[in-house]
């Protein structure tokens, strides 16, 4: 027998504590229970799910394979409305009973293409990182005094990593949905092309509300206690830092983004910035998603 299921996804963490491992809140109708993976719902002919990571790829990917359909919440919004009418507090639990609550046509449907199309860009993000993160470690020993022809190297890497950032922008691109997105964000902060950007345009939950995006990446007081995406993180802060760097030696960048960098001392700048571009991804997914009346 065939199931549907309603499934309150864990945000998996990037950090290695040692700290029980997230799951999944599921609602079957009746009952609630939890599961590690997705794929442990063997019965499943729907799976509704509130959010999508790049973590739970492989495991809808084989789900789609296997013929179950899988619907993503388009707007999270919706289970923040339905927790205030019903006078309801936020857990885990309560988000997946309140998904089955919640009209099919207020989801969509992942296909095989788009999670294989996610895949296809990880190995190329990964080794954009590492390159990233060499380099880093490289630049640091030669300002230390530890040089080993290490300029030849960074040299090196600059060019692979220009090479990969370029696949990655292309791939980004030439997809309907995100390619579109992308292209906003840009317009938006007054960016030509950015494989940063266009990594947080693929990987960031963007369907969330600005705030959950904020606590995601650790960008509120306290930064969550720590408990936020630090590979995402990475990403937004080497990304303002660009944009700090490159107006201050040219314009063409939004006014926002300007005023931030002519007014605000470095260090203020760039956390400022983190919270533009975060501002600024999110505008572009609305807007793409759900254009303003008229448009």
């Amino acid at each position: 027998m065939t199931r549907v299921y309603y499934v309150d996804t864990a945000i998996p963490s990037d950090r290695k504590k040692r700290r029980k491992e997230k799951t999944h809140v599921v609602f079957d109708g009746r009952k609630m229970f939890r599961v590690r993976r997705l794929t442990e719902l063997e019965d499943a002919a729907g799976i509704y799910i509130d959010a999508l990571f790049p973590e739970l790829y492989d495991e809808i990917l084989e789900l789609l394979r296997r013929g179950v359909r899988v619907y993503l919440l388009k707007d999270v919004r919706k289970l923040k409305k339905l927790r205030m009418e019903n006078d309801l507090k936020k857990t885990d639990e309560t988000d997946a009973m309140l998904l089955a609550r919640i009209p099919i046509e207020k989801f969509r449907p992942l296909t095989i293409e788009e999670l294989e199309f996610k895949m296809r860009t990880r190995p190329l993000i990964r080794e954009y990182e590492k390159i990233v993160r060499w380099r880093k470690t490289l630049k640091k020993l030669i300002s230390q005094g530890f040089n080993y022809n290490f300029e030849e190297a960074v040299r090196l890497m600059d060019l692979e990593r220009q090479k990969i950032s370029r696949k990655i922008v292309r791939q980004v691109v030439n997809l309907p949905l995100y390619g579109e997105v992308y292209r906003r964000a840009c317009e938006i902060l007054g960016v030509k092309k950015s494989a940063e950007l266009a990594i947080l345009v693929i990987e960031l939950p963007l369907h969330l509300p600005l705030v959950r995006l904020r606590g995601l990446l650790g960008l509120i007081p306290g930064k969550n206690e720590g408990r936020y995406h630090h590979r995402l993180r990475n990403h937004t802060a080497s990304f303002a830092t660009m944009l700090y760097a490159h107006a201050k030696s040219r314009k063409g960048f939004s006014d926002e983004v300007m005023e931030v960098v002519n007014y605000l001392p470095k260090k203020k700048a760039i956390l400022k910035l983190e919270l533009i571009i975060l501002k600024a991804l999110r505008t572009a997914y609305l807007t793409t998603v759900k254009p303003p009346a008229g448009e």
